[in-house]
């Protein structure tokens, strides 16, 4: 190995075809799980090296997307098996799940209605309150 004009180890005068390179045949072993990850094959052997990093950090993106999508589904199932066992208790959900978070406007008008829920709930109790003090 020699080091080229940054002082950088250069793998120019390696012979990555000879049977001594253990190096080749590491590459040879990656390059399966780099082209599975969408990088081609001319890619992998000719571009910069720089870029297998882009792909893997792809990849582990692409894992905990697809964890998530499961995750939720898992969701769904539970909905749906908790509502055949007993309807009366659980719901299976009327829309999607939200899986983004609110707007400013949707955190507004969501806050409003929990306001409205609360209001509506504490006026019951205060109306059953007041009907138990005049009965006695």
């Amino acid at each position: 190995m020699e080091e080229d004009l940054n002082g950088e180890i250069s793998f120019s005068n390696i012979d990555l075809e000879s049977p001594q390179s253990r190096f080749g045949e590491y590459l040879d072993a990656i390059c399966p799980y780099y082209m599975m990850y969408g990088m081609s094959y001319d890619e992998f052997w000719y571009s910069s090296t720089d870029r297998l990093e882009f792909y893997w950090q792809k990849h582990q993106f692409d894992i905990e997307r697809r964890n998530q999508e499961l995750w939720l589904q898992g969701l769904y199932v539970r909905a749906a098996v908790a509502n055949c066992l007993d309807s009366n208790k659980m719901k299976y959900p009327d829309k999607p799940q939200r899986i983004t978070e609110l707007t400013e406007l949707e955190q507004k008008i969501e806050n409003e209605r929990k306001i409205e829920q609360l209001r509506n709930v504490l006026n019951e109790h205060k109306a059953r309150w007041d009907e138990k003090r005049k009965r006695g």
